[in-house]
C-alpha cells in the first residue's frame, strides 16, 4: 500500500514519526468524527472538529520541514528550498487526506442518510441516531483507498 509506505518512510530507518506513526495520527480524523456527529451535536461542533484536524495537518507540516532544516539529508546550498517543498508536499498530502476528502466524504454519507430517513418518515428517537452510527462505521472503510486517491 503506497500511502502505509508513504506513512512509514516519514523518517530515518526506526525513528518513531509521532504524527504518522502513533495514536496522534487520529487528530487529523477528528473531523471525520466531526461530521459524523452532525446531526446530534450544537453547530459548532463540526467547525470545532476541523480545527483539531487543521492544527495536527500543521503540526505535521511544520515537523516534517524542521527535520528536513536540521537534518543532513541535503546541501547545506539546498537545504532551505528542500525543506520549504517537502512541509509544501506535507501541507497539500495531510490537506487532502486527512481533512479535505473524508470529510466531505463522511458529510456527504451522513446528509445522504439523513435525506434518506426524512423521505422515508423515519424520524426521531432510535431514527436522528442512524446518520451518525453509519457515518462513524464509514470512516475506517474510506481512510485507506482516500490516503490512496490523495
Amino acid at each position: 500500500d503506497e500511502g502505509e509506505e508513504e506513512m512509514e518512510s516519514s523518517g530515518p530507518e526506526g525513528e518513531v514519526d509521532i504524527y504518522r506513526d502513533t495514536a496522534l495520527r487520529y487528530a487529523g480524523y477528528a473531523n471525520e468524527v466531526g461530521e459524523a456527529f452532525a446531526p446530534l451535536v450544537p453547530s459548532w461542533c463540526v467547525p470545532a472538529s476541523y480545527g483539531i484536524a487543521i492544527t495536527y495537518v500543521v503540526a505535521d507540516t511544520v515537523d516534517k520541514t524542521r527535520k528536513a532544516l536540521d537534518g543532513d539529508k541535503y546541501s547545506p546550498k539546498a537545504t532551505l528550498t528542500c525543506a520549504l517543498i517537502e512541509g509544501l508536499d506535507a501541507l497539500i498530502w495531510q490537506l487532502a487526506a486527512s481533512v479535505a476528502l473524508p470529510g466531505y466524504t463522511i458529510h456527504q454519507i451522513v446528509a445522504i442518510t439523513v435525506a434518506l430517513l426524512n423521505a422515508a418518515g423515519l424520524t426521531g428517537d432510535i431514527y436522528d441516531s442512524i446518520p451518525t452510527v453509519i457515518g462513524l462505521v464509514t470512516i475506517p472503510f474510506i481512510v485507506k483507498p482516500l490516503d490512496e486517491l490523495a
